[in-house]
């Protein structure tokens, strides 16, 4: 009886999570960013920069209020204290429906690559283009090319860039296949890539499952950074590249880390 009554308790608190994030997103889209935009009318790319400084920063109210119900254990204050300075590109496994929103978290200025579908639609898509995010497109060589330009110019103008190499959330088990895109812009904007791998213990909010499907104890995220990789050294070989990446969250345990410190800093178990 007492599992059941918590069990409920937790569905309803991540109910109410779910509910700020779109009461909030609601109230910084159609009130916040526009008064944002008027106030830097003559100036496009600030009005762009503080709308982003502010969503990422919402985001990680977000993601407090997750944890001060219990319903996640992270801390984006520890991840950003570990975070290289300067432009990069972020690659990470996709385990959880809420990745993005823990990642953009960490860093007031960071970038992500976002589907098509997501970018055009009515509140989301609203939301992350006052924030000037990159539209992946529809998979299509165009709008393929028009993220890798948006991506290159965002980089070289000094600032980080999220992008998920798999293009979609992890399988349930494992870890699916690389796409090289992401190691193409690091090399073309000449920036290191760093890659960071995400587990979630227990599992919840993965491919097919519904939000209310919550597991029976807290989620811990573990992030592991590990050390930054000029492409450099890889000669420009992004495809190389993306699979020695994959090999890394493969066998995380067993791949070389920032900092035995700094990996101890990122994670979220105590």
């Amino acid at each position: 009886m007492r599992k059941s009554v918590a069990k409920l308790f937790r569905i309803l608190f991540t109910g109410s999570a779910f509910f700020v994030f779109w009461m909030g997103g609601a109230l910084i889209t159609w009130f916040v960013f526009p008064v944002v935009q008027f106030l830097h009318r003559a100036e496009p790319v600030i009005a762009q920069r503080r709308c982003r400084w502010i969503l990422n920063r919402a985001l990680r109210f977000h993601a407090d209020y997750m944890r001060f119900f219990r319903l996640i254990d992270f801390d984006s204050r520890a991840v950003e204290r570990q975070l290289p300075r300067g432009p990069f590109v972020l690659v990470s496994n996709h385990p959880s429906l809420i990745d993005v929103v823990l990642l953009l978290a960490t860093c007031p200025t960071l970038y992500c690559l976002v589907k098509g579908p997501v970018m055009r639609s009515p509140f989301v898509g609203r939301m992350l283009r006052y924030c000037n995010h990159i539209d992946a497109g529809d998979g299509d060589a165009a709008s393929g090319a028009l993220a890798v330009q948006g991506a290159i110019e965002r980089l070289r103008a000094g600032d980080p860039v999220l992008i998920f190499p798999e293009g979609t959330r992890s399988p349930i088990e494992g870890i699916g296949p690389f796409k090289k895109g992401a190691f193409m812009i690091a090399h073309e904007a000449k920036v290191p890539v760093v890659p960071i791998w995400i587990a979630t213990k227990p599992r919840g909010l993965m491919r097919g499952m519904k939000w209310y499907m919550v597991p029976d104890d807290t989620m811990r995220y573990t992030f592991k950074l590990f050390t930054p990789l000029s492409t450099e050294s890889f000669a420009g070989d992004a495809r190389r590249m993306a699979a020695e990446v994959r090999a890394l969250f493969v066998e995380p345990a067993d791949a070389p880390s920032m900092s035995s410190s700094a990996a101890g800093n990122l994670t979220s178990e105590r």
